[in-house]
C-alpha cells in the first residue's frame, strides 16, 4: 500500500474512533468461545457431508445495470468528482467502460449454475456489496426481476452489505438500503432478528447461524470510513451472536476487506489516494471473536489465488466478482505493468457455495461460473473453539517453497519481425501456485532490466489446466548486442523458485 494511503488511513482512524472505544474492542471477557472452552485441546471433527444445516451462495460485485446506454454514468460521475479521467486510473477503466459494463449476462449465468450445485437446496443468498452498478432504482428493479425468476432463491433471505457502486445514485432518490428493502420481497428480510441498525446494517439468523451485515459509511479516507455508531453497533451485535451460540461461525459481510489479509486487500488505485479499497477499523472488534468469518469483495480480485482465504485471530475470505476480474499492478503482460485488467476479464464470473455442518465446520466451494468448473480444492474452515480452528489458512503459508521447473526445462528463443519471443515448460507450484515469472534482461551495460509476467492462473480453474508451455514476448531489443536472460518462477507469496537462463545474440 502506498505510504500516503497508509498515513491517510491512520489519520482518519484517529478522527473517527476514540482510543477508549478501540481499547474496549480487545477485551475477551464476554466471549464464551475464548473462555472456558472444553474443546480447546482437541481437533475439530471433519466436515460432515450428511449433516449440512446451512447452504448459501456467496456472490459479490454483481453490478446489475438497467440500460447499457447509461450504465457508465455513475462511474464517470465518481471519477469526475475526484478530478480525474478514466485514463488516470490503473484499472484500465476506459476499457471497462467501453466493454464490460454493457451486460448483466454474467449474473444471469452464474446464479442458476451455483444454485444447482447444492444437493440440499439453498437457504440464502449473501452479497458483500455492489449489487448494482449505479444504485439507481431501475437497477434495483432489474435485480429483483432476476431474483424473482430464480425459483431456488426467490423466497429465501437475501443478506447483503451495500457497496460503493450502490451509493452512486442521485441523493434525491433516497437511501439505497431503504429503497432496496422496499423493493425486495418481504421474504428477503424474514431472517432479520431486529430492525435495521446503524447505517442500515442488519443482523439475521439462518439455519441457526448468525449473519451480521455491516455497511461502510464512506468510501473516502477524508470522510471517515466506518463511523463510531456503526462500529459500536457491530461490537454489540457480535457480542450478542457469540453469546447465543459460541460453537458456530458468525458470518460478517462488509464490502471492504482488512488490509494485509486476503488477496486484493493491499490494492491502491494510482492517482486516487483518497479511494478506499480496504480498512482495518473493524479488526479490533472481530479480533475478539475467533468464530468471526468476514466475507468481503470490492477489489474484483480472483478466487484462483490461495491468498483468497486467510486466518489470523478469525477467518477472512475475499468473494470473487461476478462482474469482471482485475489483478495486481506491475505485470508486464498487463499494459507493460501499468494495467490491472486481465485479458479475459469478462469470461470468468465467480461465486461460492458455503455449507455449514451440524458441528459448525464450513466447506466453501469456489466456482468459475464462466467455465463451469470448481476452482482449486474446497476450503474447509474448522468449527470454532478447537485447537485447529484457525490453523489451516494462516499467513505462515508464505513460507512455502518456490515453484520448480522440470529437470529438463530450457528456454527456447525465436525472433520474429525484430520481436524476441521466449518459450519454456511451465513451472510447478510446489505446494502453492505459480503466479508470475520474473524476467531479468542483462546486456552487460548497466543494471539489468526486470519484468514480471503473470501466468494464466486466472484464466483456468485448476493448476493442471494451465498451458504446458509458457510464451513470453520481450518486445524488440537492440540488435548487435548479447543478452543474458533469466526466468525465475515465483508463487503467489512472492517466493522465488527455480531459474532458467539463456544467452541471446542479436
Amino acid at each position: 500500500m502506498k505510504k500516503k494511503t497508509i498515513m491517510a488511513l491512520m489519520a482518519s482512524a484517529m478522527l473517527t474512533v476514540s482510543a477508549g472505544f478501540m481499547t474496549s474492542c480487545t477485551d475477551n471477557s464476554d466471549n464464551p468461545t475464548v473462555n472456558d472452552n472444553p474443546n480447546a485441546q482437541t481437533d475439530a471433527p471433519a466436515f460432515d457431508e450428511n449433516n449440512i444445516v446451512l447452504a448459501f451462495v456467496g456472490m459479490s460485485d454483481i453490478h446489475i445495470m438497467e440500460d447499457p446506454a447509461t450504465s457508465m454514468k455513475g462511474i464517470l460521475d465518481a471519477i469526475t468528482a475526484m478530478g480525474k479521467t478514466p485514463e488516470d486510473l490503473s484499472v484500465d477503466m476506459q476499457r471497462l467502460l467501453d466493454t464490460s459494463f454493457k451486460t448483466n449476462e454474467s449474473f444471469q449465468k452464474a446464479f442458476p449454475f451455483l444454485a444447482a450445485k447444492s444437493g440440499r437446496g439453498l437457504d440464502a443468498l449473501v452479497v458483500p456489496g455492489d449489487l448494482t452498478n449505479n444504485g439507481r432504482q431501475a437497477e434495483i428493479d432489474t435485480l429483483v426481476k432476476y431474483l424473482n425468476a430464480e425459483p431456488t432463491i426467490n423466497t429465501k433471505p437475501i443478506l447483503f452489505s451495500s457497496g460503493n457502486h450502490d451509493l452512486f445514485s442521485d441523493p434525491t432518490e433516497g437511501s439505497f438500503t431503504q429503497r432496496i428493502k422496499a423493493t425486495l420481497p418481504t421474504t428477503a428480510y424474514a431472517a432479520d432478528i431486529k430492525p435495521l441498525g446503524a447505517n442500515d446494517s442488519r443482523h439475521s439468523v439462518v439455519g441457526g447461524i448468525h449473519f451480521i451485515q455491516i455497511n461502510v459509511d464512506n468510501y473516502e479516507w477524508s470522510k471517515g470510513v466506518y463511523l463510531v455508531p456503526t462500529l459500536r453497533w457491530l461490537e454489540a451485535e457480535m457480542a450478542e451472536a457469540a453469546k447465543a451460540d459460541p460453537t458456530k461461525p458468525i458470518f460478517v459481510t462488509s464490502h471492504l476487506a482488512i488490509p494485509g489479509t486476503v488477496t486484493g486487500s493491499n490494492l491502491v488505485t494510482n492517482g486516487a489516494d483518497d479511494a478506499v479499497w480496504a480498512c482495518d477499523y473493524i479488526k479490533p472488534i472481530l479480533d475478539k471473536y475467533p468464530q468471526a468469518f468476514l466475507l468481503s469483495g470490492h477489489t474484483h480480485f480472483s478466487m484462483n489465488d490461495e491468498r483468497d482465504i486467510v486466518q489470523d485471530k478469525f477467518t477472512m475470505m475475499n468473494i470473487g466478482p461476478v462482474h469482471y476480474l482485475i489483478s495486481d499492478l506491475g505485470f508486464w503482460n498487463l499494459s507493460e505493468g501499468q494495467g490491472q485488467l486481465i485479458d479475459e476479464y469478462a469470461d470468468h464470473p465467480q461465486a461460492t457455495l458455503f455449507e455449514v455442518d451440524k458441528n459448525g465446520t464450513t466447506r466453501i466451494r469456489c466456482y468459475d461460473c464462466g467455465r463451469g468448473e470448481l476452482i482449486g480444492e474446497p476450503f474447509i474452515v474448522n468449527a470454532p473453539g478447537y485447537r485447529n480452528s484457525l490453523t489451516t489458512y494462516g499467513l505462515d503459508r508464505a513460507n512455502k517453497p518456490g515453484p520448480t521447473f522440470p529437470a529438463s526445462a530450457t528456454i527456447q528463443t525465436t525472433v520474429k519481425d525484430g520481436e524476441v519471443l521466449l518459450s519454456f515448460p511451465r513451472a510447478n507450484g510446489n505446494g502453492s501456485q505459480v503466479y508470475y515469472y520474473l524476467v531479468k534482461i542483462d546486456n552487460g551495460s548497466g543494471t539489468p532490466e526486470e519484468r514480471k509476467y503473470q501466468t494464466d492462473i486466472f484464466s483456468v480453474a485448476q493448476e493442471s489446466e494451465m498451458a504446458a508451455t509458457v510464451s513470453i514476448s520481450l518486445g524488440k531489443l537492440d540488435t548487435g548486442k548479447t543478452y543474458t536472460v533469466t526466468v525465475t518462477a515465483c508463487n503467489v507469496w512472492d517466493k522465488a523458485g527455480d531459474t532458467l537462463t539463456t544467452v541471446i545474440n542479436l
